[in-house]
């Protein structure tokens, strides 16, 4: 993997056949984890759905989904209203950002040719927040599934033969958004946000 910085704030980022397959994959799960959540086909009131309110007012019981949308409050009460008006549209731009970084891989869900070069993304300025967020997410979902929840659990980890190889994932997606992060500069820290 390597980040080419562009002088128009965006950077490029090229990956080897494998690389590139494998994030697809794994961005490919990740919509389909957040699909599973999904409400919006349940609401039959289309202005009701573009608005994008909706949602359970239950935290998910899959840890992935629980660590994607956790409760915004602490009370119970007041964490199952918030989410239920809120949940569908954060799940919608999560869904959204992901389905974007999957088609500037332009894979598909398959594994480039054999024989092809390094695959090129270009990421402009006003695709970067999508690729923070959803590496971002990706992050969160692995972790949970691994249940890498302090900093400590990362060696003990590593070094069980069955969780290495996710830690090891874990550690290239955090890799390639720390690099993301250093090239885009402290601009786009604050455009994920928004």
């Amino acid at each position: 993997m390597k980040l080419l910085p562009k002088g128009s704030g965006g950077l490029v980022l090229l990956l080897e056949r494998d690389e590139a397959a494998m994030l697809d994959q794994l961005v490919e799960q990740l919509i389909q984890l957040m699909q599973s959540h999904s409400g919006t086909a349940l609401d039959p009131d289309p202005l009701f759905a573009s608005l994008e309110v909706g949602g359970s007012e239950e935290l998910p019981d899959d840890p992935a989904l629980a660590r994607l949308f956790p409760d915004a409050y602490e009370g119970s009460v007041d964490a199952a209203q918030f989410r239920r008006v809120t949940e569908q549209g954060l799940l919608n731009r999560k869904l959204q950002d992901a389905m974007d970084v999957t088609t500037a891989l332009g894979l598909g869900g398959g594994v480039p040719e054999e024989g092809a070069g390094a695959v090129e993304v270009e990421v402009t300025p006003a695709t970067l927040p999508a690729w923070i967020r959803t590496m971002t997410a990706l992050r969160l979902a692995i972790a949970a599934r691994i249940g890498l929840e302090a900093p400590e659990d990362h060696a003990r980890l590593l070094a069980d033969e069955e969780t290495r190889g996710t830690v090891l994932v874990f550690d290239w997606i955090a890799a390639i958004l720390e690099s993301v992060l250093a090239i885009a500069g402290p601009e786009a820290r604050n455009d994920v946000s928004e």
